[in-house]
């Protein structure tokens, strides 16, 4: 069964976590313009908790798992490294105390099945426009969701029922599109595709459920 009426995603960058992780990105944006970087010379997306965190806002994170693109490697391994030295404080109102954002270097898109087609679907962050020489954005909800098939943590299945029930992915397509990022996965492909298959079992059961 198909749950209708998918609501377009927005991120929302004004709470603690969100306008830490902004600061975080400004500062390589800062460095690369006094290097005289051409715009979009570094292309960064993110992934994990953060990223839900800035569509639902159902749970704070404080690791930033990222890639990022630019023109060679030892460029990628400096601002890396820079990311990683500096990690950035906020205070989480929910919990009362001040946190700590921190880029992880252990993160790569390869924990999880990805289809190739992310980036396209992925959204920008409007503080960083297209004259930056840093152009981050945000994988999307159906992207995120696929990624997290792989760990499949208790915490990763949550963070895919907060998007679901956000309204954010139709569920035919988060089947068509993992099924195909799960062929191309490297790996033990019938983990993911268990969990897929027990995930919209049980998230389309209560919702038919709550619909009565």
């Amino acid at each position: 069964m198909e749950l209708p009426d998918v609501v377009v995603p927005r991120l929302n960058t004004s709470t603690a976590l969100g306008q830490a992780l902004v600061s975080m990105f400004k500062s390589i944006e800062v460095e690369l313009m006094l290097e005289g970087a051409a715009s979009g010379a570094v292309k960064v997306i993110v992934f994990g908790g953060c990223a839900v965190h800035l569509y639902t806002h159902h749970r704070v994170s404080t690791d930033v798992d990222a890639e990022i693109y630019c023109a060679n490697i030892q460029d990628k391994l400096r601002l890396r490294t820079l990311l990683a030295e500096f990690p950035e404080q906020f205070f989480d109102q929910q919990s009362g105390r001040v946190m700590e954002l921190n880029y992880d270097l252990q993160y790569s898109t390869g924990f999880g099945p990805l289809h190739e087609d992310y980036w396209e679907r992925s959204l920008p962050l409007e503080e960083f426009p297209d004259e930056s020489a840093l152009h981050l954005r945000i994988a999307a909800p159906i992207d995120i969701a696929i990624s997290k098939l792989g760990r499949a943590t208790d915490q990763d299945i949550g963070d895919i029922m907060a998007l679901l029930r956000a309204g954010f992915i139709v569920t035919t397509e988060f089947r068509r599109l993992a099924l195909q990022a799960i062929d191309m996965y490297v790996g033990n492909k019938e983990p993911p595709r268990s969990i897929l298959t027990n995930i919209l079992h049980d998230y389309l059961d209560t919702e038919v459920d709550e619909a009565f």
